[in-house]
């Protein structure tokens, strides 16, 4: 490009891409850095690496499409059902089933927890047991240890406390984070 570089054309974009940054010179980082680039590769750069920056970009665009979707889809018997994340309200373990609680229905899946965390918008829905998925907006109270949604009372296990507590910005004996 003649009359424009890549950074000057990134720049005059209102809508970013995601990009890599792939330059002999380490003062482009310092910019691409500041205009949010995905990643920056100093030439030369082994394949590893450059294999590395796409995962990030893939990375990226998925956790993206995630965020953009109000819905996801379990395997339920011989169907598929579409669940919207704002209906459910608790994921509960039940031997080699999951039931995915909302008002009004219970949905039966064999998707393993780590299945369906990877499907739910983490700053909607937390494990707090190794049993449970609770819904963050569904909460009405926590009481020594104990999460109140819809007339339903799911315990927080030592395992997920911590990370609970933290979601909620609280710590672990119940006073703010600030």
């Amino acid at each position: 490009m003649d009359e424009l570089t890549g950074i000057q054309l990134l720049e005059s974009l209102d809508k970013k891409p995601h990009v890599i940054i792939t330059s002999a010179y380490n003062e482009y980082a310092i910019k691409g850095y500041e205009l949010n680039v995905t990643d920056y590769l100093l030439k030369p750069f082994s394949i590893e690496r450059f294999i590395q920056a796409i995962e990030k970009v893939n990375l990226a665009i998925h956790k993206k499409s995630q965020e953009d979707r109000n819905f996801f889809f379990v395997k339920s018997d011989y169907k598929i059902e579409k669940l919207l994340f704002d209906e459910i309200y608790l994921i509960e373990g039940m031997g080699d089933y999951r039931a995915i609680h909302t008002k009004t229905r219970r949905v039966l899946t064999s998707q393993t927890f780590i299945e369906l965390e990877s499907e739910l918008p983490p700053n909607k829905f937390c494990r707090v047991h190794k049993s449970f998925i609770i819904s963050i907006d569904k909460i009405e109270r926590i009481e020594r240890n104990q999460i109140r949604l819809l007339e339903t009372f799911v315990p927080i296990s030592e395992t997920y406390k911590d990370n609970f507590y933290k979601l909620i910005g609280f710590d672990t004996e119940g006073k703010v984070k600030r």
